[in-house]
Parts: structure tokens; sequence; C-alpha cells
């Protein structure tokens, strides 16, 4: 227990770091109490644990007491399981929340007590007890909760991609707490944070990889549902899939199009062009995707020597005028904003006392993969 509250469990072979070590196979943990701190104190110890993940204010508005916040964090190899109590607040993430934070994850929460109600992206949400929601960290979104508690579960992005096509479509997903499926994962969550402090490094490994594939499928089941509901299926098959892995390793590739990859694949490209309809169109996927790959290459903490026209040649988005226009077009902000967000954020996590918090986890554990 360290002077102001907060419990650490330190570096081991995951590579996590924190104040004293911890025994041979356990997993770093991270926590705070508010009964053990002032409400200043506590407040400071919130803001630091989810500032990668939200932007928070309007503290207990609105509420009787002073506002406060329970953690207590697992590091699972590459994702987080976590337990959080707090009072109401709004949670933001800007543009430059996005930048600042230089992290590229999937977050799913379940809410064992309170909820709310905002927007993710251009998507309405609205939680409430029982219910699991997802978020892409990569996208926006604005909620306003009442008092909660909820389980979360942090997964890098790469982990989702090889098994689901349209990863960016989990933002602002909720499968409500009377379905079967929410049910099942409340369950598995649950079991996962209850048994995370005794699991050894190890287990973890196998759990993780577990836990990510019974996700998926889930997902996957959710989301073609809701578009099936919607009366927009897309096709989701095998050779759709490999597309897209190829598409992912090529896009720094000048020789990557809709021409080459139809002759890759032994299609028209009227049948490409179908393939990817439901996504925009196969240009705008690759457009898409190169330009969340720059974003991530300026919220590298190595960004403060990197040229914007080495990222917009890296990934083939034309000139330095055309790159930002269309980087403000999907962003929000130019690529000097978002470098400039970046710099700021590695500042703050450099000026901290503590080690093992949850944010530096989240930098360390999975960077953007780079080809």
């Amino acid at each position: 227990m360290s002077d102001n509250g907060t419990t650490t469990r330190p570096k081991d072979a995951s590579g996590l770091t924190g104040d004293a070590a911890p025994a041979s196979s356990q997993l770093p943990a991270f926590g705070f109490t508010a009964d053990l701190m002032d409400p200043s104190a506590n407040i400071a110890a919130w803001r630091e644990a989810i500032a990668t993940l939200f932007d928070v204010d309007e503290l207990a508005a609105d509420e009787p007491g002073p506002f406060r916040a329970d953690v207590s964090s697992y590091a699972m190899g590459p994702v987080l399981i976590g337990l959080s109590r707090a009072s109401g607040q709004r949670f933001r993430r800007t543009p430059e929340t996005i930048a600042r934070s230089g992290v590229d994850h999937i977050i799913l929460q379940l809410y064992v007590a309170g909820g709310f109600d905002g927007v993710a992206g251009a998507r309405p949400v609205r939680v409430r007890a029982g219910d699991i929601c997802l978020f892409d960290l990569a996208q926006t979104l604005e909620t306003r909760a009442t008092a909660f508690e909820n389980v979360t579960l942090v997964v890098p992005r790469p982990m989702f991609g090889t098994h689901l096509l349209r990863v960016d479509d989990l933002h602002g997903l909720v499968l409500p707490a009377s379905g079967v499926i929410a049910r099942l994962l409340a369950g598995h969550l649950s079991a996962l944070f209850e048994f995370a402090p005794r699991m050894t490094l190890d287990e973890c490994q196998s759990v993780v990889e577990g836990t990510v594939s019974l996700l998926a499928a889930c997902l996957r089941n959710e989301l073609e549902r809701v578009e099936a509901d919607a009366e927009q299926p897309v096709t989701a098959g095998p050779s759709l899939m490999r597309i897209r892995q190829h598409i992912e390793a090529s896009l720094g590739s000048d020789d990557l199009s809709a021409s080459s990859i139809a002759t890759r694949f032994g299609l028209s490209r009227a049948s490409l062009y179908r393939l990817f309809a439901p996504v925009g169109g196969i240009a705008d996927y690759i457009r898409s995707r190169r330009l969340h790959r720059a974003f991530f290459d300026l919220a590298n903490s190595d960004a403060r020597n990197l040229r914007i026209s080495e990222v917009a040649r890296r990934w083939q988005l034309g000139t330095d005028a055309h790159f930002t226009r269309s980087f403000k077009a999907a962003y929000g902000i130019t690529p000097r904003a978002a470098r400039e967000a970046a710099l700021l954020g590695v500042q703050r996590g450099s000026d901290g006392a503590g080690g093992a918090t949850i944010s530096r986890w989240m930098r360390e554990i999975a960077p953007p993969s780079p080809d």
C-alpha cells in the first residue's frame, strides 16, 4: 500500500512495472480505495487511473455526498480486467483524447449497477444495470453516468481483428441484460475478475486466448443480428476476411488497389466492389485503414521526431495538403494537432510518480501493429 491509498504489484515476466516485486507468477495489479483517501486524493487517483480511457468532469454532480471511486484491476498479459465503483460523472473521448492516449483498444463494460446515456460516435447509447456495452477507443464518445459499478475488459484491437471483419462497428454496441449472450458474457467477465488474482502467468495466456475467441464469436453473432434487423446484411465469409487481412498487411504499399486485390484473389472488380459495399466501398475502406494507421503513428510516443510528410508517404496518403484535409475530415483535428496532443500525453505520463497505472500499462502492452 502506498501513501496515497493505492496498491500495486509490479514488474514481472509481463514487463509491467510497479512498486514492489510480486510472487513470481502473480499478475500485476493496481487499485485504490476511497475509504483510505481524502476526497481530493481520491479524485486525483481516479483521473490518473482512467486518463487513457476517458476525460471526466461533472464529478458527483447533483449527488448529496462527495465524489468516491474504488478501482481494482489486473494486467492479464495483453488485456486488462478491472472492477470500478464511482459516483456519477460525465465521460468524454474526443479526438484530442484519442491522440493523447496513443492506444488502440476495444473495451467491454458489464454494468453491475447504475448506467449511462450518451452517444458513441453518432450512435445513441443507453445502458442500464446488467447490460454490456462496447467502445472503440479510436472513436469519440460522450456519456453521462449515474453512480455505478462495472467490470471492464480492455482488449487490443488486433486481437479482435483476426476474428471480426468490422471491429469499428463494435463502437456503441449494447448487449441487453435480458439476452442470453449478455448473461453468458456477464458470468464469464465476473469469473475472470474473480480468479485473476489467483491466476498464474502461464494460466493467463490460455485463458485470454479462450476469452477473446468466446467474445468474438458472441459479438460476431450480435453484429450479424443487428445488420439483419436493419435489413443491411453483410457477407463476412472467409474470402472477405482473407482480403481484409491482405489489406492490413499491405497498407504501406503503393501497389495496393482494387485492381491488385481483385487479381490476387481471382475476383472481378464488380465482385470486389459488391463485397465491400456494406463498409463504404473498397477505396474508402483502404483509405480509412491508412488514416487509422497514420493517426496512431502520430499518437506514438516517438512522434516528436516524426515529420507529418513522412507519415503521409508511409501510408500512401498523398500530398501534405491532401493528407491534412483527409485526416481532419476523418478525425476532426489536423495531423499536427494530433501529434501535439500525443506529446502532451507523454509529458503528463512522465510527470507522474507512480509507475503501475492503467494508463502506462496500456501504452506498454499493445502498441498498434506496424504492418
